[in-house]
C-alpha cells in the first residue's frame, strides 16, 4: 500500500494512519473518502461561520440604529443590562446600564396583579394534587421577577400551615381548612388574594401508623411509671398483642470486615516475610563471599582444578551441620554438571542465581579461564579476594553507623526520663 504526497493535501503521516486504521481496504478509496470528508467538514465550518457573522452583523446594525435614534427598547418585564458607548468631545466612555421594564398604568397594574393572582394557585401547590387536598409543603414564592412583583404570605392557622408553606399535619385526625393570604406588590400598587387551603391528615402507611401508635403507647407508659424504678411496656396496641425483645446487634458485617482485614494482613505478612528472607539471603551471600573465595583460592593453590575445588568445598560443607546459601547454590551447580551441563554455562547460572556483583565477577573469572585457558586465574582471584575483604570492611563500618543512628531514639527517651526524675522532685520542693 503506497501513499503519495500532495494528493489532495494528503501527507505521509495521514497516509500511515489510514493504512493502520483501514488495513484491509483499498488505499485509493480510503484516500478519496478522507479527502471528501475533509472538504465536507471545511465547507460546513465555513457556512456556519458565515451565518454567525451575518447574524452578528445584523444585530450590530440594529443596535446602532436604535442608539442613533436615541431610543433603546425596554424589556417586557424585569431588568435588562445594556452596554453603551458614549462619544463626546473626542472622548469615548463605556457605560453599563440596568434598563427596567416600562412602568404600567393603574389599569394595567391591576390587570397584571389579577392575572398573577389567578396563576398563583398552580405555582404554589408544589407536589400536591390541588389546594383542596394538601398533604405536603407548599411552594410559597416571595417574588416573581418576570412580572416585577413581590409577594408576602400570611396564614390563618400557623399550627397547621406556616407562613413559609410548611405543612404540619402529622398530628391531624381530620382535614382542616386554612385561609392563606397573598399580598402582591407591583411598585406602589398592591392587591391581596385569599386562597382556601384544605390540609388533610398525613397519609401514614400501615408501618408508619404502627410506629406512631407504639411511640404514643410508650409515651403514655412513661408518664404512668415515671415515679417507678422501671418502665412497664404496653402489652397491646390497637388491639394487637406486642412481643417485646431487645435488638440484637448484627455483627456479621463487622466480622466479615475483620476477616477480610485478617486475610489481607496475612497475605501482606507472607509477602513481607519473603522480602525479609530475600534481604537476609543477600546479606548472607555478601558476608560469606570473602571466606568462600579464600577457600577456593587455597584449594586451587594446592593443585586442584576448578571442578575439583568445587567438589572438595561441597564435601566439607556436607560434613558440617550449618546451612549457607552460597553452598546450596554450589550444590545446584554440581547437580547441573552431573547431568551433563557444560561447566561454562553452569558457572554463569551460578553467578546469575546469586545475583550479587561479587559472585558475577567470580563467575566471569571462571568462564574466562575455561574459554581462554588462562593460567593466571589464581592471581585474578587473589585480586578479587582483596576487593571482597575491602567491601566487607566498608559494610561493617556502615552497619556500625546505622546502629548508632538507631540508638538515638531510645537514648533520647532515656534522656527525657532522666530530666523528669530530676526536675519533678525539684519543682515539688520549690512548691513546699
Amino acid at each position: 500500500m503506497s501513499w503519495h504526497l500532495g494528493d489532495g493535501g494528503l501527507n505521509r503521516e495521514v497516509g500511515e494512519l489510514l493504512e493502520k486504521v483501514y488495513p484491509l481496504q483499498n488505499p485509493e478509496n480510503c484516500r478519496k473518502k478522507f479527502v471528501k470528508r475533509r472538504r465536507r467538514n471545511m465547507l460546513f465550518a465555513a457556512v456556519v461561520f458565515l451565518l454567525l457573522a451575518a447574524a452578528f452583523w445584523v444585530g450590530a446594525d440594529d443596535g446602532r440604529a436604535g442608539i442613533m435614534e436615541g431610543k433603546i427598547e425596554r424589556p417586557e418585564s424585569g431588568i435588562r443590562q445594556v452596554d453603551l458607548v458614549a462619544s463626546c468631545g473626542g472622548y469615548e466612555k463605556k457605560i453599563r446600564w440596568e434598563l427596567s421594564a416600562r412602568r404600567r398604568s393603574l389599569r394595567e397594574a391591576v390587570e397584571l396583579l389579577m392575572h398573577v393572582g389567578e396563576l398563583l394557585p398552580e405555582r404554589i401547590r408544589g407536589r400536591n394534587e390541588s389546594l383542596g387536598r394538601v398533604t405536603e409543603n407548599l411552594t410559597l414564592v416571595e417574588a416573581l421577577p418576570e412580572y416585577n412583583i413581590d409577594i408576602s404570605w400570611k396564614s390563618s392557622d400557623r399550627e397547621v400551615l406556616g407562613g413559609d408553606g410548611s405543612v404540619h399535619n402529622k398530628e391531624l385526625t381530620a382535614k382542616r381548612t386554612v385561609v392563606l393570604t397573598a399580598r402582591l406588590c407591583y411598585g406602589e400598587f398592591a392587591e391581596e388574594f385569599q386562597y382556601g387551603i384544605t390540609v388533610l391528615p398525613y397519609p401514614y402507611t400501615e408501618e408508619e401508623l404502627l410506629e406512631k401508635r407504639l411511640y404514643e403507647e410508650l409515651r403514655s407508659c412513661e408518664e404512668k411509671t415515671e415515679g417507678e424504678d422501671f418502665l412497664l411496656l404496653p402489652e397491646t396496641v390497637a388491639g394487637e398483642e406486642i412481643i417485646w425483645s431487645r435488638e440484637k446487634q448484627n455483627m456479621t458485617g463487622i466480622l466479615l470486615l475483620l476477616g477480610v482485614a485478617a486475610v489481607l494482613v496475612a497475605y501482606q505478612r507472607e509477602a513481607s516475610v519473603l522480602r525479609k528472607k530475600k534481604k537476609e539471603r543477600e546479606e548472607e551471600l555478601f558476608v560469606d563471599y570473602p571466606e568462600f573465595l579464600s577457600r577456593f583460592i587455597l584449594l586451587l593453590g594446592a593443585g586442584m582444578t576448578v571442578r575439583g575445588a568445587w567438589e572438595r568445598m561441597l564435601s566439607d560443607y556436607k560434613k558440617s551441620a550449618r546451612r549457607r546459601y552460597v553452598y546450596e547454590e554450589m550444590q545446584r551447580t554440581m547437580a547441573q554438571l552431573e547431568v551433563g551441563m557444560p561447566e561454562l554455562r553452569a558457572y554463569e547460572q551460578f553467578g546469575s542465581r546469586c545475583a550479587l556483583l561479587s559472585y558475577l565477577r567470580f563467575a566471569t573469572i571462571l568462564t574466562q579461564n575455561l574459554k581462554k585457558g588462562s593460567s593466571g586465574i589464581a592471581q585474578l582471584l587473589r585480586m578479587e579476594a582483596q576487593e571482597a575483604f575491602s567491601e566487607r570492611k566498608n559494610q561493617a563500618r556502615r552497619k556500625g553507623e546505622e546502629a548508632g543512628t538507631k540508638l538515638l531514639l531510645p537514648m533520647g527517651g532515656m534522656l527525657i526520663i532522666v530530666f523528669v526524675l530530676i526536675l519533678v522532685p525539684a519543682f515539688a520542693s520549690f512548691s513546699l
